[in-house]
Order: C-alpha cells, then structure tokens, then sequence
C-alpha cells in the first residue's frame, strides 16, 4: 500500500508538470538603420509577461495567476492583441533600452501572434517598436524585467554597406547588458561563444526540456550495465546530432505538429519497454536511434531561433550539442546512482523505482502524445 502511494504521489506530481508551460528567455533584436531609425523585435510568450510568470518558474502552473495564463492562452490573436493595448503601458515601462545614454521611447510597429494551436505549449508572439534617432549611434545597453524572466540580446548596425548581427547576451534575472559600445564592438571570442552555447544547450534541457528529460530518464531505467547504458546514451547522442546539424543546415524540414506528437510516444515507448520480460538491447538500440532522429528535429526548432551566420555555423552548432549532452549526461548518472543506492539497500529496485517510474513515464508520454493531436 505504501509503494503504490508513492507511486501515486509520484504519478500527479509529473501529471502536473506534463500539463504546463515552460516559460523560454525572451529573444530581443535591435536592429539600428542608416537613416537612424531603430528596430527593436522581441520574441515571447505574451500570455506569460501578461500575468507577471517568468523563468523564475519552472512551469506555468507553479504561478498564483497560472489561471489567468490559462485563460489568455485560449484566446485568439485577434483577441490577445486586444487584451495587450491595455497592459502595453505596464509592459514598455519595465523594459529600457539606451541608446547614447538616453532612454528610447519606444512605438509599437506590428505585433504577431501566432494562432492557439496546441496549447500546452507557448506560442510565439513577436513584438515589432521602433523609434528614431536625432544622432549617431555609440552606445547602447537593454534590460528585460526579471519579472518576465530571462532575455537573449543581438544588435545590428548598418556599417560598410551591410549589417552584422553582434554575440547574444544571455541575460538572467533581469540583469542589464551593462553599456555596450556599439562604435567599436569587441569581437566575440570563439571560447566565449562556445561558452554561452554550451549554458543554452544545458538550460534547454535542465530545466526547461521536460520531454528530454522523461525520455532521458526512461532510457536510463533500462539496465545498471555501463555498457549498455553507454551504448543507448551514444546511439540517442548520434542520432539527435545527425538530424540537428542536417536541420539547421535546411536540408530536413518537418512540421512541428508531426514532430511533437512522436516525441512524446516515444517517451511512452521507450518507457515501455522497460516493462517487457528479457527486453532486447539490439532493438531498444534501434529505437533508441530512430526516437533519436525526432527529438534532433525538435532541438533545431529552438536553435534555429538565434539565426546563426555562416561563420559560427559550426561552433554554436557543436557548443549547443556540448551543453545538451552534459546535461544528459547529469540525467544518467542521478538516475543510475538513484537505482544503485536503492539495490544498495537490498531492495529490489525494479519494483520499487523501475517499474513505478517506467509507467507513469508511459503514461505521460500518451497522455503528451494525444495532447498534441488533438491540439
């Protein structure tokens, strides 16, 4: 009775995090043209800013206005965008960008919302305000309320007859860039941007990639043998890499409405199998790697949101892949040291954590996976 309590325990308090949104660092680009004018775009979760939920929340049910979020999420564009011309005053007054030193007044250009769609998921708006400038620009520095999380900042500047995006900033907790010298800009160092990548390939997956980690999670549960572990780790790690590279190159291109229901089944398959009598390494082997060729499709479509330049192609590319395995690497080994401790013990862990686990795992990745079908 005590094991089927926690195991029920166990099952809601993933429930509850499979049913919520995670709330994704707000892309800022500024854009400065010849003519003075500037162009500030940020990609975000307006629902998310609109009751106040950052990325101090590991999801959205974890905010007292989750109800609230809930109920913009449903709505239209047409309405949502309604909803924001009353909270647009709120919303530019705890956001600054200087430029020379002097606050922009900034004017709403466009604003994009895509349409509800799943809606589990956040979706995508995309703020467009400009504003114009009396002189040259030479500075500039941006700071993103911490109450609606972090923010990724790029510039670019018209110079020499083209533009050239700068490094992104990566900045947590409403922390300011600091003053930007935008005359004459450091150049981003190949460590540093290896650096800041490899921070964006960990976060996408702890904390903010639940479906990775569930899948993660249920292929760790299959054995305490190295070897095996090593193999399933190095056969997901091969496949997501091959189809990462190949999407981000433009070469596989496939609806997020396809890729995001297989992603969850295969955390519910993989899951599964945990529960088969003598299951067979070869063939979770091969599934592991084709589930691992999906879930490289569902990385592109974030990574793909920094845009990056032919000459850091690689580089960011590889760093992102970096963060990611280290993350996955963290997953393993707790689940692993967790399985060793309970046998440890003289318990039988697979009754006592493996098979527990294995089916509310299952039973999220179906409960995800008819979701977003429906959705």
């Amino acid at each position: 009775m005590l094991r089927l309590l926690k195991s029920l325990a166990l099952f809601f308090l993933l429930i509850g995090v499979s049913i919520a949104d995670v709330v994704k660092p707000a892309l800022v680009e500024i854009s400065i043209y010849p003519d003075k004018k500037v162009e500030v775009v940020i990609d975000l979760s307006l629902e998310a800013a609109m009751t106040g939920i950052g990325t101090q929340y590991k999801n959205t049910t974890d905010a007292p206005t989750a109800a609230e979020y809930d109920e913009l999420r449903a709505l239209a564009p047409e309405v949502l965008r309604q909803r924001f011309k009353n909270f647009e005053t709120k919303f530019l007054n705890e956001l600054q960008l200087n430029i020379n030193h002097q606050v922009q007044n900034l004017h709403l250009g466009n604003i994009k919302i895509d349409i509800v769609g799943y809606k589990k998921r956040p979706r995508k708006t995309l703020l467009t305000y400009t504003t114009q400038l009396q002189e040259r620009p030479k500075t500039l520095s941006w700071q993103y309320n911490k109450d609606y999380g972090d923010s990724a900042l790029r510039y670019q500047v018209f110079e020499k007859n083209e533009y050239n995006w700068s490094q992104w900033w990566w900045l947590r907790n409403g922390a300011t860039s600091g003053v930007i010298d935008i005359n004459h800009p450091e150049p981003i160092t190949t460590m540093q941007r290896m650096l800041k990548f490899v921070s964006i390939g960990f976060d996408h997956v702890i904390p903010l990639g639940w479906d990775h980690i569930l899948f993660i999670i249920g292929m760790a549960l299959s054995s305490l043998m190295w070897r095996r572990l090593l193999l399933l780790v190095s056969t997901f790690t091969l496949a997501h890499t091959l189809t990462l590279g190949l999407a981000m190159l433009g070469i596989v291109e496939i609806s997020g409405r396809i890729i995001e229901p297989l992603i969850a089944f295969s955390i519910a398959y993989v899951a599964i199998e945990n529960l088969l009598p003598n299951p067979s390494i070869k063939r979770k082997s091969i599934i592991v790697f084709l589930f691992g060729l999906v879930h490289g499709l569902g990385f592109a479509s974030m990574l793909k949101s920094f845009k990056m330049s032919a000459d850091n192609f690689l580089t960011t590319l590889i760093s992102f892949n970096i963060g990611v395995e280290l993350a996955q690497i963290m997953i393993v080994s707790s689940v692993v040291l967790l399985l060793f401790f309970i046998k440890s013990l003289n318990l039988n862990y697979k009754k006592i954590a493996i098979v527990p686990t294995s089916i509310v795992i299952s039973l999220i990745g179906v409960w995800w996976g008819i979701e977003r079908i429906i959705g």
